[in-house]
């Protein structure tokens, strides 16, 4: 049977150490013209405050959530996404949530192609595609097209063993993020 098409972004699945999987805070400017979704890829941009990720780039996590003071009801609101050009109330922050953890493995649909063992340890670019804004989730995928023993964003660690998960197209892998802020980087085997 084929392996279902349904990116949900990067969902935590492990601390490689054992540690404890947590998100800590970041800020996003108040008015911030992009779209943050639970599952995607993040990074800081030049001025501290969250920021989208570009391949190019090293990420500083995976977004989780949000939470701000609604600038009309005055309530305090905890979202999954954050949708472009939100105004919260003057003189309170937009915290958002990022597994920041380098050490955090995450599952991942492997898109555009076929994944198989011989990409075990492998590393790949991120598929930066536009997140549900329905339901607030990432679809976010491996891009199989950049898998090589270069040193790029994602390693592939290995393929996620659950019902109707094989090798090839669409399939749900365990990944770290390679090309992390917070960890030294290395190239792939």
């Amino acid at each position: 049977m084929a392996n279902a098409n349904q990116p949900q972004g990067f969902v935590p699945l492990r601390h490689l150490t054992g540690g404890m999987i947590r998100a800590n805070e970041y800020l996003i400017e108040n008015g911030q013209a992009q779209n943050f979704f639970s599952g995607d890829i993040v990074d800081l941009g030049a001025d501290g405050f969250l920021d989208s990720f570009a391949n190019s780039d090293k990420a500083i996590g995976v977004f989780y959530g949000v939470e701000y003071v609604d600038e009309t009801t005055g309530d305090v609101k905890f979202l999954k996404k954050w949708a472009s050009g939100t105004t919260v109330k003057a003189g309170t922050e937009v915290k958002a949530y990022v597994y920041d953890d380098p050490m955090i493995t995450y599952k991942v649909q492997a898109g555009n192609g076929s994944i198989a063992q011989a990409n075990i340890g492998e590393t790949a670019n991120v598929l930066l595609t536009a997140g549900n804004s329905t339901y607030g989730y990432s679809q976010h995928e491996l891009d199989n097209d950049t898998l090589s023993n270069g040193s790029r964003v994602l390693r592939v660690l290995r393929l996620i063993d659950m019902p109707e998960n094989d090798f090839g197209a669409d399939a749900k892998v365990e990944v770290t993020i390679n090309q992390h802020r917070l960890a030294v980087q290395g190239a792939g085997i």
